[in-house]
């Protein structure tokens, strides 16, 4: 079976149908690349301008292009079905263009489903999602590939083997959903060329998402995304996926009792144009550059762990990775994101007010009645129970202090980083300027982005002497740590 890589193109020829209307059926060739996305080039097409009823029963045609929930078809002999689909370009010709039917229609869509049709979106057809993420097989710490090399008494007397063992799958159980870390190894193989032969071994860490109740599509994309999420916080870098399928249940009634395929659940693949576009071929990071593997939590203890700091601290972890993700732009929106990310981090911790709820509610009593009367309106808008919360340093600071050692070793004074953050936040949102030059503006983020991302492992249960060695040795945050000394230290 052809893998569904994601950085690679692929292209489907056959004919295609809006859903609900399979007579009218129209040639054309679906291709997907990971830069261009899902486009749908047809030869002829269907009315794409928005129409509207007018006066006297006449006609009007609107500057808008219609919009599908899904398009179905057969390509290369598979079922087809495209989600979110749109016009992106027409040519229509002399009496065509008067009835909206062009000679030529180039749709976009953001999901194609290859090997089967979805009615719905929303329909809960899927009972498990499946992927490959970037660098999941070196997070994962786990290899059943064995080297073993072999040197005799003379000068080029030399030997070795190679042992492949197929390693058992990690699972665990969240709730009514289960969370497989599968080891998919393959059988060595072998390749002869002009300059001589070479004989491989391959193996791949997968991730799986399944339970007894089907859901639909978006559940298991949403899963499959925050693990890619997870290998972003652990590596300190952009993850992509690069395979992506879900699942329908097995269909024992269609397959005689001894058919081999009567248990087996119907693999969909899955095709999107994703933020981050995969490169499985590059050289898998140094272990110094992981702040989170395997190795520190385990599989049972992590992932259920996971998803509920990724639930709780939502805004913070889009934010922060965000900044991964996309990269470059300008300093100061990565300023901003990087503090914002900082306050919503601490926000969502919910920590207790500065002032208890009964002694606020006495001082805001007390303050309302000593001014006039005209003014107790304006008063008591800025003094509610939402307004009794931690300045934007405080919360920066607490940020610091939780980390212990390793908050110390990042920042070194936490004076001047809350400081310089808060300010540089501060004036671009409030002023439109900043006091501070570009590359403090750079400290900024990259210490900012440091302490969230320490605080989001802290959340996971890594302990704090692995925090302060992910300080000490990972690039990123050594970095940082290099520039709040440098650059923050002396503001």
């Amino acid at each position: 079976m052809t893998e569904p890589m994601l950085n690679e193109p692929r292209e489907w020829t056959g004919k295609w149908w809006l859903q609900g209307d399979p007579d009218n059926k129209v040639p054309g060739v679906l291709a997907y690349s990971p830069n261009d996305g899902l486009r749908l080039r047809l030869v002829g097409g269907w009315e794409y301008v928005v129409k509207q009823p007018g006066e006297n029963d006449s006609t009007i045609i609107t500057n808008e292009l219609r919009h599908w929930p899904s398009v179905l078809g057969i390509g290369d002999g598979k079922f087809v079905t495209l989600l979110d689909v749109c016009v992106t370009s027409a040519n229509t010709f002399n009496i065509a263009r008067m009835f909206g039917v062009p000679d030529k229609l180039e749709l976009s869509a953001t999901t194609a489903l290859i090997g089967f049709h979805l009615a719905d979106p929303d329909d809960a057809v899927f009972v498990a999602g499946i992927g490959q993420v970037e660098n999941l097989t070196t997070w994962s710490r786990r290899s059943g590939i064995e080297e073993k090399h072999y040197f005799g008494a003379k000068v080029g007397e030399l030997s070795g083997q190679i042992d492949l063992t197929r390693l058992d799958p990690l699972s665990v159980d969240i709730g009514p959903l289960t969370a497989t870390l599968h080891h998919v190894a393959w059988q060595p193989f072998s390749g002869e060329s002009r300059g001589g032969a070479v004989v491989r071994v391959r193996e791949q860490a997968s991730i799986e998402f399944s339970s007894e109740e089907a859901k639909p599509l978006q559940h298991w994309l949403d899963l499959l995304g925050g693990i890619a999420d997870l290998m972003s916080l652990s590596t300190l870098r952009a993850c992509g996926l690069i395979t992506m399928r879900v699942y329908l249940p097995p269909t024992p009634d269609r397959f005689p009792e001894d058919h081999p395929l009567r248990n087996e659940r119907h693999e969909i693949e899955v095709y999107q144009q994703l933020l981050v576009t995969p490169k499985p071929d590059e050289k898998a990071l140094n272990q110094r550059n992981l702040v989170l593997t395997l190795d520190d939590l385990s599989f049972e203890e992590l992932l259920p762990k996971w998803l509920e700091v990724r639930g709780t601290f939502a805004a913070a972890r889009g934010m922060i990775l965000g900044l991964q993700y996309v990269t470059g732009g300008y300093i100061e929106t990565r300023v901003v994101t990087a503090v914002a990310a900082a306050e919503s981090m601490h926000r969502a911790l919910a920590p207790d007010p500065p002032i208890p709820s009964e002694e606020f509610k006495q001082i805001r009593e007390t303050l309302l009645a000593a001014v006039p009367a005209d003014r107790k309106s304006w008063l008591a808008e800025r003094l509610t129970e939402q307004s009794n919360v931690p300045t934007l340093k405080q919360r920066l600071l607490s940020l610091v202090d939780r980390l212990g050692a390793a908050g110390e070793a990042l920042v070194l004074n936490r004076e001047k980083w809350a400081n310089a953050a808060k300010n540089a936040r501060n004036n671009l949102v409030h002023k439109g300027s900043s006091e501070h030059d570009l590359e403090v503006l750079h400290a900024v983020v990259e210490v900012t982005a440091g302490i969230v991302i320490l605080n989001l492992l802290k959340e996971l249960g890594v302990p704090e002497e692995r925090l302060t060695l992910a300080v000490q040795e990972q690039d990123v945050l050594s970095q940082a740590a290099k520039l709040a000394r440098t650059l923050l230290n002396r503001v």
